[in-house]
């Protein structure tokens, strides 16, 4: 935490890139047997997660980790609560394999059940390494 707080004390808000589609929550994209957006803001406000069902793949970006002791919310975010119910809602989806922003892709589907099993009681569930 203390590491946390003295980077984001000093941290200067990143420029807007360059939007070349924009995308919303539910849009489907065709790639991957039509790879579906969902939206997770929190991380930043933009933020999204990428599902393809077809293939059960779920893309989480830098919402999620995996860490040795499991996956876990990702510590550094622009709003912790809104990034918390993004976890809520992306946990929800059902994948068989899930690639993180941080660490390795997660290819046990029990132990991505057990996340989502977890954090279906809501954001105070969320593994948060900030507490």
């Amino acid at each position: 935490r203390p590491i946390f707080e003295q980077v984001m004390a000093n941290a200067v808000p990143a420029l807007p890139c360059p939007v070349d589609t924009e995308l919303a929550d539910g849009d489907t994209v065709p790639f991957g047997g039509g790879a579906t957006i969902a939206a997770v803001p929190g991380h930043t406000d933009g933020s999204i997660a990428i599902h393809l069902p077809a293939h059960g793949v779920l893309f989480t970006g830098d919402l999620a980790a995996n860490t040795p002791p499991g996956v876990i919310l990702g510590p550094f975010n622009t709003d912790r609560a809104r990034a918390k119910r993004s976890f809520v809602a992306v946990t929800a989806l059902p994948a068989t394999t899930v690639c993180f922003g941080h660490g390795d892709p997660l290819v046990d589907a029990g132990a991505w059940q057990s996340v989502a099993e977890r954090c279906a009681a809501g954001p105070d569930a969320v593994p948060d390494p900030l507490g």
